[in-house]
């Protein structure tokens, strides 16, 4: 091929190429003009979130412990002689007062004499009516009475009527509800922070639902040298008393209180790990999550009181983590009051 055909194929080519990159240049301005033109803008980001009034309430930080009942006095209800017990009908939980006859002993020689009696009506009719007199005048009445020596429930009932005891062996134990008290297990990293007269609440399986006034009454006198927990005893306060003792309880000790606290939930306080400042997210009346630093006081299982920073009737976000931030576009799915 001579030259200057192949020059003429040259320019042939890169005008073909020039003409290809300007029609694709234009199709591409053509898209990129429809897209602004018909594509509306990314809507903002809003995060459903659950929130709470602040409230006005009292608050109390606790120590919560197990502990048992029970007893300071027990009361043993004695046979007053030897025989057989008759008549003794007492139940565990029967409430019974100071100077109540609740059973009688009848003596083995009056037991004796009455089963000779019943052999000599067999063997000698005449003579029995004469020995039934004399058996008559030295076993007059049911007889020999126990007698309560003080008020109590029986909290356990150690023989049967009909059973034969020996003189002064027990028959029955009593305990007055009014000297039931609360021993609990409190641990010993604690153990500072309490102090006799301290408002406690005592509540027990046995009485679902209620809960029993009470107050330290003492602390152990001598700390154990490798035990996890120390023993506290608390004494009932209310009207309301658990009357048996050992019965399962828990113990909640008061530390303090505030009556009229400002309150936010728990679920809605945050702290920043490099300043150790508390902070929470309000929902604004903007629609927005603002980021504000609160003073905490007292803390409770699932309340916090707040002394600076937020405001009765406002509202804080209990939802979304550390997800949420400041500014951040929030709608309220739930408004707890």
């Amino acid at each position: 091929m001579s030259g200057g055909k192949i020059l003429a194929a040259f320019q042939y080519a890169a005008a073909l190429a020039l003409a290809l990159a300007i029609a694709i240049a234009g199709c591409g301005g053509s898209d990129a003009n429809s897209n602004d033109a018909g594509t509306p803008p990314a809507a903002p980001v809003v995060m459903a979130v659950t929130g709470a009034r602040v409230r006005v309430a009292p608050i109390a930080r606790r120590i919560r412990m197990l502990g048992v009942t029970a007893a300071i006095r027990q009361v043993s209800l004695r046979a007053p002689t030897a025989g057989r017990v008759v008549g003794f009908d007492l139940q565990v939980g029967d409430r019974v007062r100071r100077g109540e006859v609740v059973a009688h002993i009848i003596s083995r020689e009056v037991e004796a004499a009455q089963n000779g009696l019943a052999i000599a009506r067999r063997l000698d009719p005449a003579s029995a009516a004469a020995l039934s007199a004399a058996v008559a005048r030295h076993s007059a009445g049911p007889g020999v009475a126990v007698v309560a020596a003080a008020d109590g429930i029986v909290s356990q009932r150690i023989v049967s009527s009909g059973q034969l005891v020996n003189d002064m062996d027990p028959l029955a134990t009593l305990i007055d509800p009014r000297d039931i008290y609360v021993e609990a297990q409190v641990p010993a990293n604690e153990m500072g922070a309490i102090r006799a007269g301290m408002a406690a609440r005592v509540t027990s399986p046995i009485a679902p639902g209620v809960i029993f006034d009470a107050r330290v009454s003492a602390l152990a006198p001598n700390l154990a040298s490798a035990g996890a927990t120390e023993p506290v005893w608390l004494e009932f306060t209310g009207a309301r008393r658990i009357a048996q003792a050992n019965a399962p309880v828990e113990v909640a000790i008061t530390l303090t209180a505030a009556e009229n606290a400002i309150v936010i939930p728990r679920a809605a306080l945050f702290e920043d790990a490099a300043t150790r400042v508390h902070y929470v997210f309000v929902a604004g009346a903007d629609g927005r999550a603002h980021r504000t630093a609160v003073k905490v006081g007292i803390v409770d299982d699932g309340e916090v009181q707040a002394l600076a920073g937020v405001a009765p009737g406002e509202t804080v976000i209990t939802s979304g983590g550390y997800a949420l931030s400041d500014g951040l576009r929030v709608t309220l799915a739930q408004d707890s009051q």
